[in-house]
């Protein structure tokens, strides 16, 4: 299973877990009912100058129930060293039932869950309760609540406070390390942190998966085999380290390699796998399986958020093989459903926004963008980092689809309220959407200099990419244009911009230089 998809097609959760009092993240594209708790103001947090010197390694972890830790424990297990997540969010929400004042198991839950009105809930309990505990432990809850609620700055120094704190609990090392590169993107920080996990402990099986998805995410794919090695090593008989390396041989274009990890997989937990399966397929080309593996996959999944998410991944088949109109049928089918559910209004919005950018008309892809934004404006339980970032993705995009149809005024537009976001936002996400749009901006009024600059503050967006590939031809500097096209003709993942830009650049160069485009496959 992968640190994150950083997609918003894939919903990203983050699953945090204790040990015998030690805590720590992996994440996974997955999971998910919940009442709404009065929560009161969140108590100050005491100075590290005011706070006695830790007696462990290991945040504490406080709860009244021996019953609530030991369910705690046990799901962590599962979710954390073995990546059963279903199973671990599951026994996580046992914890909290066995002991509803169980402020930090509140807090991990809401931290965990692709259910948005179960993480809203979640969250108020753990403010409502974390007086309850100990001032470490305020600390992890400002931190996991703070990076959903959009309070990154308070969250972060809560972080740099526990790193000062526990330099040892190898756990919410990984935890900081992978919210870095999967929530905040800030991939090359998130494989320094994990790297400092993997100083304590070189075996230490969740960073050395994780660290290996930073590298691959921060596109340096090449890095990651030699610590999926040591993390094949570091489980053996388990599947999740055979999943991942399956998916990192995919990121490297491997497919064969990526088939035979994921089948390994499934031989040791029936299914464990099969979604990388499915993808592969669609990677490859061979769309009628892929869609064949995706139905396995969506049987066998037991969470509705990532059946959700499964179910988009089969519809983009249509989409991948130029079949516009039944993949309009098949996203909107799946709109209805999303939307008669109510539980997932995040999915909702990129199921419209993926519509757009696989709609060939300009103008009816910014109604398909519209709808996008409709679905975020209605009333609905969601954490304010979920909302925030799929607004800026979905204004990004209208940017985009503006550009490659000259409508300067639809850029304008769009670029307006996304600058706002900026200035008032230190998410990463945000920050890197609102640049790439600004380049589209001045792409489109001819300032290819100062655009190239903008789109190099989103390097891993295929679709800034396809835009920064031709504001470098069109500033003068065709060769920085060609290699940009090359970055982009390599990437093999799932997310919908792939899908859109990456069969353009390999046509592109494919018609210019045919052996180039053929090695990048």
């Amino acid at each position: 299973m992968t640190l994150s998809t950083f997609s918003k097609q894939a919903l990203i959760a983050a699953f945090a877990v204790t040990i015998t009092g030690a805590t720590g993240l992996v994440t996974r594209a997955q999971n998910t009912p919940a009442g709404h708790a009065k929560s009161s103001a969140p108590a100050s947090s005491p100075s590290n100058a005011e706070m006695a010197a830790p007696t462990s390694d290991t945040i504490p972890v406080t709860t009244k129930s021996e019953e609530a830790r030991r369910l705690y424990e046990e799901g962590v297990h599962d979710e954390f060293d073995l990546l059963y997540v279903s199973r671990g969010v599951e026994t996580l929400r046992k914890a909290v039932k066995a002991d509803p004042k169980f402020a930090q198991g509140h807090a991990m839950l809401a931290f965990n869950t692709t259910n948005p009105a179960e993480g809203e809930h979640s969250r108020a309990m753990a403010r409502l309760y974390m007086n309850s505990a100990t001032p470490d432990e305020q600390k992890l809850i400002q931190f996991l609540n703070g990076t959903k609620d959009g309070h990154l700055v308070s969250a972060i120094a809560a972080m740099n406070d526990l790193f000062e704190r526990y330099p040892r609990d190898n756990r919410f090392i990984a935890m900081a390390g992978t919210w870095m590169c999967s929530n905040n993107q800030e991939f090359d920080r998130g494989a320094a942190i994990l790297e400092r996990s993997l100083k304590n402990d070189p075996n230490y099986a969740p960073a050395l998966n994780n660290v290996a998805y930073c590298y691959a995410y921060a596109g340096h794919a090449q890095l990651a085999p030699p610590y999926m090695e040591r993390y094949v090593a570091s489980l053996p008989g388990q599947p999740n380290p055979l999943d991942s390396y399956g998916e990192i041989l995919r990121m490297l274009g491997d497919f064969k390699g990526a088939l035979a990890h994921y089948e390994a997989s499934n031989k040791m937990v029936p299914g464990f796998s099969q979604i990388g399966i499915a993808t592969t397929y669609a990677l490859m080309g061979d769309e009628d399986r892929a869609r064949s593996e995706y139905d396995k996959a969506i049987e066998l999944e037991q969470d509705p958020g990532t059946k959700v998410t499964d179910q988009m991944l089969k519809a983009m088949t249509y989409f991948r093989e130029n079949r516009i109109a039944e993949g309009r049928k098949a996203y909107l089918t799946l709109a209805l459903a999303v939307h008669k559910d109510g539980r997932f209004p995040v999915a909702e919005a990129e199921i419209h926004r993926t519509l757009a950018l696989f709609n060939p008309d300009p103008k009816a892809a910014l109604r398909d963008l519209r709808d996008a934004e409709l679905v975020l404006s209605e009333k609905h339980a969601m954490a304010r980092d979920e909302h925030d970032s799929e607004l800026a993705t979905i204004l990004q995009t209208r940017t985009f689809v503006a550009a490659q149809a000259n409508m300067k005024p639809e850029a304008d537009r769009a670029l307006a309220p996304l600058s706002a976001m900026a200035k008032t936002s230190r998410s990463t996400p945000i920050q890197r959407s609102y640049h790439s749009a600004n380049g589209a901006v001045l792409f489109l009024d001819g300032r290819y200099a100062m655009a190239v600059a903008e789109f190099q503050e989103d390097p891993r967006n295929p679709l800034s990419l396809r835009l920064l590939a031709e504001a470098e031809t069109k500033a003068g500097q065709p060769v920085a244009g060609q290699q940009v096209l090359v970055t982009l003709a390599a990437i093999n993942d799932e997310r919908v911009e792939s899908a859109v830009a990456v069969p353009q650049a390999r046509a592109a160069l494919k018609a210019v230089t045919p052996t180039t485009a053929q090695a990048t496959h």
